[in-house]
């Protein structure tokens, strides 16, 4: 058994493709979903599950969204190490300056591609600063996020992939959640 975090994508946003947390963990309570909690408003999940490939747990959450609510919802799963190693490898952790605030992971579903990554820092007339690790872009939002054009949106249309982007606040406190859960 596997401990696990989903990230459901654009969910309950600006009156966006509403679920509410209650409601989802009627629909995950399943086998496979074991000790399912959730994490704010947002489509954080964490459980349990015997099934040790994330790509097949994805799928089974999109399907069971799509049949239940009609939506298409895409969703990032990281198993507990996975998690905390992409949370840990945040390159403005080392750095005081930084103020954490401003800081959010874009998790790319899918294979991100470095050289195209490369490309939009080169081109860029913008003042974020970022880093792709592992699938994980790491972004100060120098200005604040919310007068930013480097969105989620701006990802997927340079990258060709499904974003879900979480602030440092939120992977924070999934991190000290795991603490105490089994890898």
């Amino acid at each position: 058994m596997k401990a696990y975090i989903a990230f459901l994508r654009s969910i309950n946003v600006s009156g966006h493709h509403i679920i509410k947390m209650l409601d989802l963990k009627g629909m995950l309570s399943r086998p496979e979903f074991i000790n399912l909690t959730t994490y704010l408003q947002s489509g954080n999940l964490i459980f349990e599950s015997e099934i040790g490939n994330p790509e097949t747990l994805e799928n089974l959450i999109t399907e069971i969204i799509k049949d239940h609510y009609g939506y298409d919802i895409k969703v990032k799963i990281y198993d507990a190490l996975a998690f905390k190693n992409s949370f840990l490898k945040n390159p403005f952790l080392q750095s005081e300056k930084v103020d954490i605030k401003k800081l959010y992971y874009v998790h790319v579903l899918g294979e991100a591609d470095q050289k195209i990554f490369e490309t939009i820092k080169q081109n860029r007339n913008f003042q974020e600063e970022m880093f792709l690790i592992d699938n994980t872009i790491y972004v100060n939002y120098v200005n604040g996020y919310g007068r930013s054009k480097v969105t989620g949106k701006f990802f997927e249309k340079n990258l060709k992939r499904h974003v879900t982007a979480r602030n440092h606040n939120t992977m924070k406190n999934l991190f000290e959640k795991l603490q105490n859960v089994r890898e």
